[in-house]
């Protein structure tokens, strides 16, 4: 009986766990809540080999973004951060992962309106105060980012045809330093891979939020080498 009861606990606990998980969203989703006037912010990594998770702020969206904090030690599983001193207005947040690779990652970017009416609300219960845009990867809907032309492919970094990723080849990669930027058509940085160390690099088009069209800056140390543009479909 006693063994049946500790198993029950730990079935019971299983689902407690995967039915709290399942209210946060998955990276490039992030959930957040406004509670005594602070936002807390909470999203699910399904990624691990994390060099570091930060997670900026800025009072545009667009420009001035600036480090609030950062997880030590980023793992596999739900993570969380909270903004004890947000700003009154506009608060844009997104997070910035950093993967071993040096493949550098954006999630959404969300807004939290905070005002003296909204303030008072959350000191007597949490408030689900952020709100984004952007749209799921897998949304089979037209795409307000979606744009479509012709161009002429790059020979070095493209779309595979039959899977959708996208390749990266450089034959001198291990003896020159490269690095590569890739833009949204609102020419906002989405993805950042600071050094390619290897000749053939497959880049998952799972990295990128949305479908659509996104342009590449290739750079040789500072210099640019290439740009282009990449599909994602």
């Amino acid at each position: 009986m006693k063994y049946l009861i500790l198993f029950l606990s730990v079935l019971f606990f299983g689902f407690s766990s995967q039915a709290q998980n399942s209210e946060i969203p998955s990276l490039p989703g992030l959930k957040i809540e406004t509670t005594n006037g602070q936002n807390k912010i909470s999203w699910l990594s399904d990624y691990s080999g994390l060099k570091s998770v930060q997670i900026m702020r800025s009072q545009d969206s667009v420009l001035s973004f600036v480090s609030i904090g950062t997880i030590a030690r980023p793992r596999k599983g739900v993570q969380r951060f909270t903004d004890k001193q947000p700003k009154l207005g506009k608060n844009y947040y997104k997070v910035r992962v950093l993967f071993a690779s040096e493949l550098e990652w954006f999630s959404n970017t969300y807004k939290v309106v905070l005002d003296s009416a909204t303030i008072e609300k959350s000191r007597l219960q949490s408030l689900t105060t952020g709100s984004t845009n952007s749209r799921d990867v897998d949304n089979t809907e037209d795409n307000a980012n979606y744009t479509d032309f012709y161009y002429e492919p790059s020979t070095k970094i493209y779309t595979n045809p039959y899977t959708g990723h996208i390749m990266i080849g450089l034959d001198d990669a291990r003896q020159k330093r490269y690095s590569l930027k890739f833009y949204n058509p609102r020419k906002e940085e989405v993805l950042y891979i600071s050094r390619i160390k290897k000749k053939q690099i497959v880049l998952d088009k799972y990295n990128f939020n949305a479908k659509g069209t996104y342009s590449f800056k290739l750079f040789e140390n500072d210099e640019i080498k290439e740009t282009g543009y990449i599909t994602i479909y």
